[in-house]
């Protein structure tokens, strides 16, 4: 009988921890979500072109944040019950697959949901540019004349053309021949944007055949930001001049460039480099 005591006594101890386990499994089983993609809407008048590239979803639910997560994507979340849900768009920085940050000027996505364990929700969340975005500079190439100048010793400018366009009618478009190894172009001198730190972005799409360097000047001084690596098919991409504007010393006017130049030691892919741009944005608060 002592045995048979000992016996039950271990398998009651058995059964009442299978339970418990059994119910400690069941409490944490999550809710899933789904974002396929993050869609941007805009005011085309005001904001330009809806292009854009975003990439990451960055969750936080009732304030908390739940993660990033690489779009599409679809997720565990161990809360219950209704919840506020907030999706940030999360962008690769200068085209940098290392360097993903959420894109400040864009307001989140703000939906309440119902959080039940074992359902699937699927989202698709629409973004806009915040309230107090400001764009200093909008160029879609649809308009009759170019926003553009061109440095001294540039051998071509910007077209207007139809023949390979992001969206719209127009993009721009500069090619050189076989005799040409410069071109470079700039947006007027803006004295407009603020140096207090916060975001401030060129956005554009892209296609090129030939490297592309993209900078600022600040008054004279050049600052070189991003080579556009060559592409068959449209690119988008964001640009930080931020970290350069707001780390650099004061200046009377910034001006963006674009330009390509064959050097001794540097030569041209193509016999006849050829790019096309198109939805310039610079846009800061």
């Amino acid at each position: 009988m002592h045995y048979l005591r000992v016996y039950s006594l271990l398998f009651v101890i058995g059964i009442t921890f299978f339970s418990c386990s059994k119910e400690g499994y069941e409490a944490q089983l999550p809710t899933y979500i789904s974002i396929n993609q993050i869609t941007l809407i805009t005011d085309e008048a005001t904001e330009g072109s809806a292009s854009s590239n975003i990439v990451d979803a960055w969750v936080y639910i009732n304030d908390d944040l739940i993660g990033v997560f690489e779009l599409p994507a679809t997720f565990p979340v161990l809360k219950e019950g209704n919840a506020i849900i907030k999706v940030f768009a999360g962008i690769k920085n200068n085209g940098i697959s290392a360097s993903r940050i959420r894109y400040l000027l864009y307001e989140p996505h703000v939906e309440q949901i119902n959080l039940v364990k074992g359902e699937t929700i699927t989202l698709n969340p629409i973004v806009t540019y915040t309230s107090n975005a400001k764009f200093t500079w909008i160029e879609d190439f649809e308009n009759a004349s170019l926003s553009f100048l061109y440095t001294s010793g540039s051998d071509t400018i910007f077209n207007k053309q139809t023949i390979d366009v992001k969206e719209g009618s127009f993009s721009g478009q500069a090619y050189l021949t076989d005799n040409m190894d410069f071109f470079e172009a700039t947006s007027i001198g803006f004295s407009s944007i603020p140096r207090t730190g916060g975001p401030v972005y060129l956005e554009l799409d892209f296609k090129t055949n030939e490297p592309l360097l993209i900078g600022v000047y600040l008054d004279n001084n050049q600052y070189a930001l991003v080579t556009l690596n060559t592409t068959t098919f449209w690119k988008k991409i964001y640009i930080d001049l931020g970290s350069v504007i707001n780390d650099s010393g004061p200046a009377s006017e910034i001006k963006v460039f674009l330009g390509i130049k064959e050097t001794t030691g540097i030569t041209f892919l193509t016999s006849n480099p050829e790019f096309f741009i198109d939805n310039i944005k610079l846009v800061h608060f």
